[in-house]
């Protein structure tokens, strides 16, 4: 290619010859601070340098440490950090965080000021000054004004402002997908920097107690940690897992198989240290810019408490305690040890902890004392279980004011005080005074007897928890009295909801409070945080809340927050429109979803025709809107909102179609229920969601919402599409991982082949089996009669010298909480797959298993010859491996259904564990009871001829139980059933399987089928009994051949 310098050089020469004007650079305006100022105020004065580049593109914006001889330029800084702000204001700005933006001339100068009463005040100001020349600053992002021709002037610079109350935090919590815990560096900076531009001034996270950023050493032993919650490893409050994110209904949102942290998707061994490293870089964020850092701890779970350290310390340093088993924190029953602080031993325990947060987060400015409200450890200690010492305090305390043993759980709240004594002592020695100390929880209940037994510098922090129940503890006079009385003479921050992790998490947040700051005042809060896990759409409740705590928006009314949000995010001409959509948005949308179990919808959807005729009202006045006069980020911002509509519009219709169908199989009707979810496509809905999510970013909230659908909402249509027999059961044997300190931990691993379908994986965990995978580098074959993606499914299974047994019935049998009951099949003919692969055999005969198979209504179905009965009774004798006796289901032929005495009752039954349990329909509870000759009984309808009894008896694959089968006509006279036996009307199928004499050489995928006929209401039990070497499987499918009548 020929050079073009020489045409160039010679059209600049004529261009001169001509004297044609050259063009100018725009005129230089610099933004002066002082080299000495702070970080913040050194990054805020290059971030508004770059605004106003962007904003004046006739300007050219520069920052310097010296003032210009002439010419226009800006000052900014503190009295702190700048002389020259000194002496041209005074009186000095005094209110903490104020600032005032002004303009002056000075010779040949003329000067735009940005000058705060400390470095926040000049982060602020900066901030409000952009606001006033249209930017919008939100927590999910920024937004500029079209650029203006001129240059720029500082004819506008004129406003000032304060802060009305102290503490103003934004509190994301770690634990689920769509929150914090998958967050890298760059997303913790932005939530930070987002926060300050919004008007806040602290940042708050919570740490439960197998949270890997915080752990320490004591007495050479290392606190156990879990993982931050990923698609792959980490459980915490229902996390579910997958194979690949990128197979999921809007994947293509995915660009890797795992979703998470980077810091937790690294080697289990450096995930500590990587959580760690993250924390800290992102706290050192929030101190660059002036934020404070607010760590809240858990103290009182049972992981906070690891009994390895604790039974380090010597005797009298440590209690022990009664505790009750608590499956959400994976606490069982029984006893266990709490450290005393009030011992040296028990003091230097507690020091370690902080001094350990202390080291790896220096930043942290308030330390938050955290603990439940109920069921931990601390929380149920008895008075009679503590330290005599503490007994003897605690009534001479009671003494003074007996009114205290009536406050909300007054021991125990005495006993945490010893900790958060221990925690403040600890400040002290480690010379971190800077660092304030606060106790927190949920609701408000804990105020009262945290005044009384706290020390009174503590702040204590509540967050609003029954604003899930539309019961705002700041909603009314009598509702603040209850903050209002402690506040009075002690700092209380209340923190509300932006969203709820309960009940109400997407669709739209909560409405913003109306005269915000006047309740704060009203209730004497010394401050006020908002808790959320995603960012959008959440920026209105933000915006408005905290626009009311400053002087010059007191109180702001919603509709005028709407309007300017309005205007910022789609054009000034779409002020008046859009701001009326956004006030009826906040106030009318559906909020809904749940984030902390395993159903995204854990109640009825309701009013759904309401919800879906409010979209589209809501919809019209988005479409009134010219979308092709706005710039493209301002369409993007639309769109997202009409995208928003119609996914919440789509979202409850789907549902419902769900909800209509679930309610016509309850009644009987099997084929409505069908012909209901026959179009049912849940698929679709989070493709949506994907799709209009991605408009302008999308979060990584968002990402977690796209995993959160699939697998905790799509999955369970995908169990009601089984259990009425439209869709196969898939289960893949693979390894699972399964944190065991997480917090009410989620249980279930799907794998997605490339065509979207479901298989729910079992391991170790779920099968008491070992599993095995093959090498990445070995290759496995399969027939081609096979689908391809099979071929993943056989490269796991799992492996064992002892009978293998499990059982197919529609996926999620049992949730993490233990609620929740299997469904199962509907009645038909099914065509059981079970897919074998041999990695190790070189011939035939060296692995050989016998197969069976049934189809029934429960693990166990049996008969006897018929015999009138009003009474059927099990006379039971423990199982093969110990004295207990657990049933977790019964089907008996004619149960009493009169309402009278209890149709079912027992001899005796363990606490949670009643005879009820043995016939409620579900599979989730059980009864149980230990010891010989313990006995459940059923009454019968009258007229009943009793022939048959189906029994599933709890870890039937483990253990066998013993027992007989009695009836009786009067329930005092019992004779034995004649001629017990299995049942034969269940379908059943034997065989003997050799997979490398089927395969003909190792590592090739084989599948043997079966025909079985399954009742309604039934599951399908299969059994592998090694014969010659080790029994083993890789997937199997149940697949409906012809629908069955019910």
């Amino acid at each position: 290619m020929k050079s073009r310098l020489p045409l160039v050089i010679g059209l600049a020469s004529l261009m001169a010859a001509s004297g044609a004007p050259a063009q100018q650079a725009p005129p230089a305006v610099p933004v002066v601070v002082t080299a000495t100022a702070p970080a913040v105020e050194r990054a805020v004065a290059g971030e508004l340098a770059s605004f106003l580049g962007r904003l004046y593109p006739r300007s050219r914006f520069s920052v310097q440490s010296t003032l210009p001889d002439g010419g226009p330029c800006i000052l900014l800084g503190s009295a702190a950090s700048d002389p020259q702000i000194r002496q041209r204001f005074q009186p000095p700005l005094t209110n903490a965080e104020s600032f005032i933006v002004t303009n002056f001339v000075d010779g040949a100068r003329q000067c735009g000021v940005v000058a705060g009463a400390d470095s926040r005040g000049v982060a602020h100001g900066v901030s409000a000054l952009l606001t006033r020349l249209g930017c919008g600053f939100f927590l999910s992002g920024d937004t500029l004004p079209p650029a203006r021709s001129e240059p720029v002037s500082f004819a506008e610079w004129t406003l000032a402002d304060r802060p009305l109350v102290r503490d103003r935090l934004v509190f994301d919590w770690h634990n689920f997908l769509s929150g914090c815990s998958t967050w890298n560096l760059p997303e913790w900076r932005k939530w930070i920097l987002q926060s300050q531009k919004a008007g806040f001034n602290a940042i708050m996270v919570h740490a439960y107690g197998n949270n890997p950023m915080v752990s320490f050493e004591f007495n050479g032993q290392t606190k156990p940690v879990g993982c931050l919650s990923t698609t792959v490893k980490g459980r915490d409050w229902s996390t579910m897992h997958v194979n690949d994110v990128r197979r999921l209904w809007g994947g293509e949102v995915f660009d890797q198989p795992a979703f998470g942290a980077d810091a937790a998707l690294g080697p289990d061994e450096q995930r500590a240290d990587a959580a760690l490293r993250l924390m800290h870089d992102g706290f050192a964020c929030a101190a660059e810019r002036a934020m404070g850092v607010f760590f809240a701890n858990d103290v009182d779970t049972l992981s906070a408490n690891p009994q390895g350290l604790i039974l380090t310390l010597p005797a009298e340093a440590r209690f022990p305690i009664g505790v009750q088993a608590m499956q959400w924190m994976n606490q069982e029953g029984g006893r266990m040890w709490l450290a005393n602080p009030e011992t040296s031993e028990g003091y230097r325990y507690y020091k370690a902890q902080v001094a350990s947060l202390l080291k790896a987060y220096p930043q942290i400015t308030c330390l938050v004392v955290w603990f439940r409200t109920g069921g931990t450890p601390w929380m149920e200690v008895k008075l009679a279980e503590m330290p005599a010492a503490w007994q003897t305090e605690y009534q001479a305390e009671l003494a003074k004011t007996p009114e205290a043993a009536k406050l909300w759980h007054a021991p125990q709240v005495f006993a945490l005080g010893k900790i958060v004594r221990a925690f403040d002592r600890a400040l002290r020695e480690l010379k971190a005074e800077r660092v304030r100390l606060a106790a927190g929880t949920w609701d408000f209940k804990f105020l009262a007897p945290c005044d009384r037994f706290f020390p009174p510098h503590v702040k204590l922090i509540g967050l609003d928890y029954n604003v899930l129940h539309d019961r705002p503890q700041l909603g009314d006079a009598e509702s603040r009295r209850v903050i209002r009385e402690v506040a009075a003479h002690r700092e209380v921050v209340p923190v509300v909801w932006a969203h709820h992790d309960d009940g109400n998490y997407i669709g739209r947040p909560y409405t913003p409070f109306a005269e915000f700051h006047s309740k704060l005042a009203d209730a004497r809060a010394a401050g006020f945080g908002i808790i959320h896990w995603t960012t959008r759409p959440l920026d209105l409740f933000f915006t408005s809340l905290s626009e009311q705590t400053w002087a010059s928006t007191q109180d702001r009314p919603m509709r005028a927050t709407c309007d300017d949000m309005a205007e910022r995010c789609f054009g000034v001409g779409a002020r008046a429109p859009m701001g009326e959509y956004l006030e009826r948005w906040v106030t009318d949308a559906p909020k809904f979803a749940r984030e902390t179990s395993d159903w995204f919808i854990d109640h009825p959807l309701t009013n759904v025709e309401q919800v879906v005729r409010g979209c589209g009202e809501r919809l019209k006045l988005i479409q009134a809107v010219e979308s092709a006069q706005l710039k493209p980020d301002q369409r993007a911002h639309l769109d997202y909102f009409k995208g928003l509509e119609e996914f919440i519009a789509a979202f409850f219709r789907e549902h419902d179609v769900y909800q209509r169908s679930q309610a016509l199989l309850k009644s009987g009707d099997v084929a409505g229920a069908r012909r209901a979810m026959a179009a049912c496509e849940p698929g679709k809905i989070i493709q949506q969601f994907a799709r209009f999510s991605s408009l302008g970013g999308m979060t990584r909230g968002e990402q977690g919402l796209v995993v959160s659908m699939n697998l905790r909402w799509l999955t369970h249509l995908v169990r009601h599409r089984q259990a009425l027999g439209l869709e196969a059961v898939r289960v893949n044997f693979a390894p699972t991982s399964h944190d065991k300190l997480a917090q009410s931990r989620g249980t279930f691993t799907f794998h997605f082949t490339p065509d979207r379908q479901v298989w729910e994986c079992r391991g170790e965990e779920e099968t008491g089996v070992k599993t095995f995978a093959l090498p990445a580098s070995e290759k496995l074959s399969q027939g081609a009669e096979l689908p391809s993606s099979w071929g993943e499914i056989g490269r796991t299974g799992i492996e064992s010298d002892k009978p293998i047994s499990f059982t197919l019935r529609p996926i999620m049998a049992r949730d993490s909480r233990g609620t929740g009951g299997a469904a199962g099949l509907a009645a038909g003919d099914y065509r059981l797959r079970l897919l074998f692969l041999d990695p190790a055999s070189t011939a035939p005969d060296q692995r050989v298993m016998e197969l069976s198979a049934n189809a029934g209504a429960g693990a166990d179905e049996y008969e006897f010859d018929p015999v009138p009965a009003r009474f059927l009774r099990l006379l039971c004798h423990g199982n093969s491996e110990n004295d207990w006796n657990s049933l977790v289901e019964a089907r008996v032929d004619s149960l009493a259904t009169d309402g009278g005495q209890p149709a079912v009752t027992a001899s005796a039954s363990v606490d949670g564990f009643p005879a009820s349990h043995a016939a409620d329909g579900n599979l989730a509870t059980r009864w149980a009871a230990r010891g010989t000759n313990q006995w459940l009984q059923f009454r019968l309808a009258p007229d009943t001829v009793a022939r048959r009894v189906g029994l599933e008896w709890f870890a039937s694959a483990q253990r066998q139980s013993r027992f007989e089968v009695l009836v009786s006509q009067d329930g005092r006279a019992w004779t034995a059933v004649k001629n017990l036996r299995r049942s034969s009307s269940a379908s059943r199928v034997e065989d003997r399987v050799d997979v490398f004499h089927a395969a003909g050489r190792p590592n090739k995928l084989i599948e043997r089928a079966y025909r079985l006929s399954v009742p309604r209401g039934g599951a399908v039990n299969v059994k592998l009994t090694p014969e010659r070497g080790a029994a083993l499987i890789c997937g199997a499918v149940l697949e409906p051949v012809a629908l069955g009548k019910p």
